[in-house]
């Protein structure tokens, strides 16, 4: 039971802390720093199935409100791409691609986007990169201070 709490608590501080984030890092030509679609990453490889749809699509609920997307298309990518690293494993790869990806669906759903795509892809590639570090390392770091999974 205490480890069940805890990983709500966790959840839900991602999830706050992840949308605050969002909010007040900068953004360079509309691209910011995507805290909660690597904590969906994170979540993916070490919670359960159940436990990983749900922060998946309320990251990317939380997404789609803070970011004015139309409904579900931040949900819809953060599900696919925790499934994609529950299925395969490839956790380090989600890592890389991932945001670069989530740039061309984001387009694909949203014809009128601040700065081209090619300028959008390229920058993802980066701060995706620095993102999925530090996002890594505190959660990690608070699953081990809470004793999670022991």
């Amino acid at each position: 039971m205490k480890s069940e709490v805890v990983q709500l608590a966790i959840a839900l501080g991602a999830l706050v802390f992840g949308g605050a984030a969002e909010e007040m890092l900068p953004k360079l030509p509309g691209v910011g720093f995507p805290v909660l679609l690597m904590a969906s990453i994170y979540m993916a490889k070490k919670r359960g199935t159940w436990q990983m749809f749900m922060f998946a699509a309320a990251a990317g609920a939380l997404e789609d409100a803070l970011s004015s997307l139309p409904w579900a298309t931040s949900m819809s990518f953060f599900c696919i791409a925790a499934a994609f690293v529950r299925t395969t494993g490839l956790e380090w790869s989600a890592y890389v691609c991932a945001y670069p990806v989530y740039q061309l669906w984001i387009r694909m759903w949203c014809a009128t986007l601040e700065g081209g795509i090619y300028s959008r892809f390229l920058l993802a590639i980066p701060m995706g990169l620095a993102t999925a570090a530090a996002v890594f390392w505190a959660l990690d770091r608070l699953d081990r201070k809470g004793a999670v999974c022991e």
